[in-house]
């Protein structure tokens, strides 16, 4: 009986599960305490375990002068509860690879789920721009019309501070430009500026700037009245805007 209850194990049933229901299989239609007096097992943990073999549709019950008696079904319905944990399986297995690259993504401390943060102010604005330059990075990719610098709080921070901290770091940048209506001689010069511009067409103008470095990706609307920023962490977001720049970046000049 012991080869039976270790393959009864098998498919789900617990070892007193088992020694109930083989106990029930020699023993025939039984009341829940004439088997627990058989078995030795408490009465109430017996018409428990019975019960639960009813859910499982390999033992049925009646009443009979208000009693119940349990009789074990034919030994196939077995392979019927095996087929139907089975199927089971196989649900939480489909179940399970629909979030695999989530679950490999968090795996390798990849963001698939984006952190998104805003900014409005002045200073946040400033501070996540500038986050670029320590976020350990030696490339930082740029889509920009330098509308940003018709803000002098923006201007004076790139023209103080980020660009030359960024120059002390190493950090190169490849920047495309759409069309601007900003003052060309109020641009940075490219002289030593580790940095590398290409022209998008006349008839392309970009209203917003976007940085891209790393698994993050910042983004900057700016205008003489508003402004706001967004910083995104997402390693599929910032490769995704990385490979569409280089695109971009190989079929202008």
């Amino acid at each position: 009986m012991d080869k039976i209850e270790n393959i009864l194990r098998k498919i789900g049933l617990s070892g007193v599960e088992s020694h109930v229901y083989i106990g029930l299989l020699e023993n025939g239609e039984q009341a829940a305490s004439s088997l627990a007096r058989d078995l030795n097992i408490p009465r109430n943990t017996t018409r428990g375990i019975l019960d639960k073999l009813c859910e499982r549709q390999i033992v049925s019950k009646i009443y009979r002068r208000n009693t119940q008696y349990y009789h074990a079904k034919n030994p196939i319905s077995i392979l019927k509860l095996l087929s139907e944990e089975r199927e089971k399986i196989n649900d939480v297995e489909s179940s399970l690879k629909s979030v695999m690259p989530l679950l490999i993504g968090l795996h390798e401390k990849k963001n698939v789920v984006p952190k998104i943060r805003f900014y409005e102010q002045d200073n946040e604005i400033i501070e996540a721009f500038n986050h670029s330059l320590y976020a350990e990075v030696d490339e930082i990719l740029t889509f920009t019309s330098y509308e940003f610098f018709k803000s002098k709080k923006l201007r004076d921070n790139d023209v103080d501070f980020y660009i030359p901290m960024r120059i002390k770091k190493g950090i190169s940048m490849k920047v495309l430009v759409g069309t601007t209506d900003f003052p060309e001689k109020k641009i940075p010069k490219e002289g030593g500026q580790l940095r590398e511009r290409r022209f998008l067409p006349e008839n392309l103008v970009l209203p917003g700037n976007f940085m891209i470095y790393g698994d993050f990706v910042f983004y900057l609307s700016s205008t003489e009245e508003e402004q706001m920023a967004l910083q995104i962490e997402s390693s599929i977001m910032a490769e995704t805007l990385r490979v569409l720049f280089m695109y971009i970046w190989e079929t202008v000049n």
